[in-house]
């Protein structure tokens, strides 16, 4: 039985980071604008 449990925190612990890291993706392509104080001239 205490096998059973631990499978199955495992797998919820699985499916946690893969959508934890699966939504972090969306983001990975913005890149948000330089401000003008910090622009090489």
């Amino acid at each position: 039985m205490k096998h059973k449990v631990l499978m199955a925190l495992a797998a919820l612990a699985t499916l946690f980071a893969s959508f934890t890291a699966s939504s972090a993706c969306l983001w990975a392509f913005y890149q948000p604008e330089e401000p003008k104080s910090l622009r090489e001239k």
